[in-house]
């Protein structure tokens, strides 16, 4: 096995661990599909403003390994690209809350199969 395959391998074992890192995540198309994986979770409230100063301001995102996603047919590209633009991501916080999001930017790593997620509310 090579470095990019251990790569991968150790990216999907630290984004699915549940004793460590790794929340429930349900995620759903816009066409309905829906999966139930494991992933990261991050919710803080530390931004930046235009000027570069600090501001209380949502910030969320997931990290989820693609594999994970393409195992139970969810739909992750479209015309070969990843494209998650718009899915609904369901998370629950520290609290135990279950939080509603939507997905408005994603970031892929194509080489070890990492795909993250900035969320927004979802109204």
């Amino acid at each position: 096995m090579g470095l990019i395959d251990q790569a991968k391998k150790d990216i999907e074992q630290i984004t699915s661990n549940l004793s460590d890192f790794g929340v429930q995540l349900t995620l759903t198309a816009p066409g309905s599909e829906i999966a139930s994986v494991i992933g990261i979770h991050a919710k803080h409230h530390t931004g930046f403003d235009a000027e570069g100063f600090p501001v209380n301001s949502k910030i969320a995102s997931v990290a989820i390994s693609e594999q994970f996603l393409l195992d139970q047919g969810y739909p992750t590209r479209i015309n070969g690209e990843v494209n998650l633009k718009k899915h609904i991501v369901k998370a629950k916080d520290s609290t135990g809350i279950e939080q509603i999001y939507v997905i408005r930017e994603f970031f892929p790593d194509e080489t070890i199969g990492l795909i993250v997620c900035i969320l927004g509310d979802y109204e």
